[in-house]
């Protein structure tokens, strides 16, 4: 009696211990909330370029001259805006196919285009599946020429733009880690970032073209170095049928990207820089586009050729408590591979008209003061644009430039 009595009691007590075990593995999994509370403050000296009511900052506007000789554009102008909050979601579960799983979801207040300005945005909605030496990724992450491990960590919401890559994409992605080396192979489409093109920017150029964009990457990563090489590829079908004729048309067009970084981190001091030479980047909030070469005069069928374009920056931090930070990009219009009709899909032209910036560069030096989850920051942004007359291949000819000068004010509360 004694034995069954205390077998029983063995039973229950290994099935209470059991069952508070797996209550507390569960514990472990949920949804953990991060984020931050951001408000910025600028001033202009002119009329800009910008999306977002201005708050994130391309280059500045060409001038435009009244009957008296006087730029209209050259007006100063200032904004306040609080819209880049953040909410970030941080999953964790279960493993699942032999793998750790994780996710994360993150949204901020910035809307999807200007109009939307304090629309609920979804920036990412990814899970991966990680295994000892690779990795998938599924949802919408950023594009893997962004490289969220070497990045300007500039104050202004561009976050180096249009020097560095900008775009986040729903995308499969899949990483195969060597020791300190990985290969990153990614297949991916357009969303809220997207090519322009006959009916304005649009998703819609790709889908129609059913190549997602190919993208290839080797980095390296140690304690203080990271440092990749990459190729990227991508075709779209800027129309399914002819403008007025309404004739079914299959032209394509193909352009490439290739990009090469560097990260050195010691201590307190950091320097990091990337180039970027490419083609058709627009949806990168990047320099460049595509053009019409020639068109039909019975058909109206087109065909299309890329512009190409180099950029590069670097970026310098010094300090914690008190961060010293220097920011320079560059970016070069080297025109379209063919010689063109002079009808553009791209970025950095006049509506209508021409692609008619040849260069831009931007230096943008910082201070930031941080004490525990506050970080105040200020940035003093200078940015320029050479504007002048493309020829048939879009190489900007007779180019002037146009200075922008930005000041900024930015609080973030992190939690």
């Amino acid at each position: 009696m004694k034995f069954k009595l205390t077998l029983l009691l063995l039973i229950i007590t290994a099935g209470l211990v059991a069952q508070t075990e797996n209550q507390e593995e569960k514990k472990k999994f949920g949804i953990h909330f991060k984020g931050f509370v951001k408000s910025d403050y600028w001033i202009d000296s002119r009329q800009i370029v910008g999306v977002r009511e201005d708050l994130f900052l391309i280059y500045p506007m060409h001038e435009q001259k009244d009957i008296n000789g006087k730029d209209i554009n050259a007006a100063p102008i200032f904004n306040f805006s609080p819209i880049t909050s953040r909410l970030t979601g941080v999953i964790t579960g279960p493993d699942a196919f032999g793998a750790k799983t994780s996710g994360v979801i993150e949204a901020d207040f910035s809307g999807v285009t200007n109009a939307d300005i304090n629309g609920f945005r979804l920036r990412h909605a990814y899970g991966k599946l990680r295994w000892e030496n690779s990795e998938l990724l599924f949802g919408q992450y950023w594009h893997p020429i962004f490289v969220p491990e070497v990045f300007p960590n500039v104050i202004s919401l561009n976050t180096g733009a249009p020097f560095q890559p900008f775009v986040r994409n729903p995308q499969i992605s899949f990483t195969q880690y060597f020791n300190r080396y990985n290969l990153n192979l990614a297949f991916i489409s357009q969303r809220d970032n997207a090519n322009n093109g006959p009916d304005g920017i649009s998703g819609i150029y790709m889908r129609n073209a059913l190549v997602p964009n190919a993208h290839l990457q080797l980095q390296y990563k140690d304690k203080h170095y990271v440092w990749g090489v990459a190729a990227d590829y991508k075709i779209l079908k800027p129309r399914i049928a002819t403008p007025l004729r309404n004739i079914k048309t299959t032209e394509t067009i193909g352009s490439y990207a290739f990009m090469t970084y560097l990260k050195y981190v010691n201590k307190d001091f950091l320097c990091s820089g990337k180039a970027v030479y490419g083609q058709n980047l627009t949806e990168h909030l990047m320099m460049g586009g595509y053009a019409v070469r020639s068109r039909d005069p019975i058909t109206l069928t087109e065909t299309y050729t890329p512009t190409n374009n180099l950029s590069v920056w670097s970026f310098l931090s010094y300090g914690q408590n008190v961060r010293l930070s220097l920011y320079g990009g560059y970016s070069k219009n080297y025109g379209t591979s063919h010689e063109n009709i002079g009808i553009y899909y791209s970025r950095g032209f006049i509506p209508g008209e021409n692609l008619d910036i040849d260069y831009l560069y931007r230096i943008a030096p910082s201070v930031s003061f941080i004490s525990n989850q506050v970080q105040i920051s200020t940035e003093l942004e200078y940015t320029v644009a050479a504007y002048g007359t493309p020829d048939n291949k879009g190489r900007v000819q007779n180019a002037g430039e146009t200075g922008n000068i930005r000041l900024l004010l930015a609080f973030f509360y992190y939690f």
